[in-house]
């Protein structure tokens, strides 16, 4: 007869046995495997820059040392494209995630009919850094400020109208009266900096850090400059610039311009299908967080000018929530 003693010790060598036996197939998982990462942008622009270095270098911290290949999801409406397939054709074996453009999760509020997923079900790896996004102004333009776009109208690029190339300019003809011009359908940042110089537009959006990496020459020409950040805090490569809620007069706007520039924590936040097994998950999130303290990752990244603000899963979680819960009235008004 087994006394209780024997019986429990028993009882904890088989758990531990049943979890060591998890524990390695979930490692060897990834062994011989291909991850794929979908981008939901051009490969010209510093969405590409952060995910081919991030695909790189995270691949050496799993077990298994898969490789992981970069899928660009360029063009109009790609990263609305991107987080609809994510939502619902993706299959959620842990061998593909996404990083899709800042404005995606608000958008979820602003246009539903287009909006076929639900960024509360996603499960957040991590994010390497916020970006703030803004709107600048070449040297041609007739206009040099927002005051000015009021008074001329300018020719501004877009991507698509659920990208911060196209939302940024069109809340400023909506809220403040200027008179941008907005032409979509270009492929990304890199697409919309050469149309800038053949004279096709005077103007774009996106994020500032896409000019500092892909055309630092129009900076150092002072051939372009951000006229305003859809943020929260002024942003110090540009500290003189103003943000979107600080132009704002009437109480509502502003927090319509709140809402709208809340995205910019979402900066290059990297995710995973819902209904992605949490031993995958786990592998992932251990990956990303190793990549990001990872010396030869860092050393790329400065030398590439890619800021690294690391931002856990659980965080992009909660603000995903409190963007998700805005007051309707408020979606209304952005809308």
């Amino acid at each position: 007869m087994i006394g209780r003693k024997s019986l429990t010790h028993a009882l904890i060598a088989t758990t531990l046995a049943l979890s060591l036996s998890v524990t390695a197939k979930a490692d060897d998982f990834y062994k011989g495997k291909v991850i794929t990462f979908l981008v939901g942008s051009g490969e010209g622009g510093s969405f590409g820059v952060y995910g081919q270095v991030l695909a790189q270098h995270m691949s050496k911290h799993i077990p298994g040392q898969p490789k992981i290949i970069v899928k660009y999801y360029g063009g109009q409406s790609g990263g609305l494209t991107l987080a609809n397939q994510m939502q619902s054709a993706t299959t959620p074996d842990g061998l593909t995630f996404a990083m899709t453009q800042q404005t995606i999760v608000p958008n979820q509020l602003i246009n539903p009919d287009y909006a076929q997923y639900d960024a509360r079900t996603w499960i957040w790896i991590g994010n390497m850094a916020p970006i703030r996004n803004m709107l600048a102004l070449y040297h041609t333009a007739k206009a040099q400020s927002v005051d000015e776009a009021k008074q001329n109208e300018v020719i501004v690029g877009a991507t698509g109208p659920s990208s911060p190339t196209y939302i940024l300019p069109d809340l400023l003809n909506k809220f403040l009266g200027t008179k941008f011009k907005i032409i979509t359908g270009y492929k990304g940042t890199a697409d919309l900096n050469l149309a800038m110089m053949r004279g096709e537009i005077q103007g774009r959006g996106g994020s500032w850090l896409s000019v500092i990496q892909a055309a630092p020459e129009m900076i150092e020409k002072k051939e372009i400059k951000p006229i305003v950040f859809a943020a929260l805090s002024r942003d110090p490569a540009s500290p003189d610039t103003p943000t979107l809620p600080e132009l704002m007069k009437d109480p509502a706007q502003k927090q319509a311009a709140e809402f709208v520039s809340s995205e910019s924590d979402y900066g290059r936040a990297v995710f995973l299908p819902p209904r992605t097994p949490q031993d995958r998950v786990d592998i992932l999130r251990k990956a990303f967080d190793a990549t990001m303290k990872d010396a030869e990752f860092l050393a790329e990244a400065k030398r590439l000018q890619m800021p690294i603000e690391p931002i856990s899963p659980e965080r992009m979680s909660e603000i995903t929530a409190r963007i998700l819960a805005t007051p309707k009235h408020i979606v209304d008004m952005t809308k």
